[in-house]
């Protein structure tokens, strides 16, 4: 199993480590909320027994992070990958499996994007019919095009809310 820490750059050539194991295992994404008050971080381990969830942590004005906690949980399919917010802070969460790959994850999330409130309530799911899906962003003069990659392919969806370019 490999390492995993999330890294603040503060300055360049300056690093902070913010969070190491064990307060996680495997982080895969990361996005901040719209008002810069909270971080969430994808854990994605497709090992037997391994974390698929989406970490919120209460940001701090120096960078810290507290108060970690599951946001949502993928388990026992397949964890997210790739993650946008639009302007309301709904996360839109690249996810899921269409066919098994021999790994210990489960058809239980199917593929696509996995729109996930700020109270971490599915809201919405666009399927993708292309295994796998790994990352999404906004983009578009009214930033309600939601782009996403999976396998060979480019999606491009149509959003009601707009996407924040981070």
């Amino acid at each position: 199993m490999r390492a995993g820490a999330v890294y603040r750059i503060d300055a360049p050539g300056k690093l902070a480590r913010i969070l190491t194991k064990p307060d996680v295992e495997h982080p895969n994404g990361i996005q901040i909320s719209p008002d810069d008050r909270t971080l969430y971080l994808v854990e994605n381990n497709g090992a037997p027994g391994g974390t698929r969830v989406i970490r919120r942590y209460e940001l701090q004005p120096d960078g810290t992070v507290r108060n970690g906690r599951v946001h949502y949980t993928f388990s026992p399919g397949r964890g997210a990958d790739g993650m946008s917010i639009d302007t309301q802070g709904n996360l839109y969460a690249s996810a899921g499996l269409n066919h098994l790959r021999g790994t210990s994850e489960t058809l239980d999330i199917k593929a696509g994007i996995h729109v996930i409130s700020p109270e971490g309530k599915l809201l919405k799911f666009y399927p993708i019919p292309e295994d796998f899906v790994t990352n999404n962003t906004f983009s578009g003069a009214d930033m309600k095009t939601l782009y996403v990659t999976a396998g060979k392919t480019l999606y491009k969806v149509r959003t009601e809310i707009a996407g924040l370019p981070r």
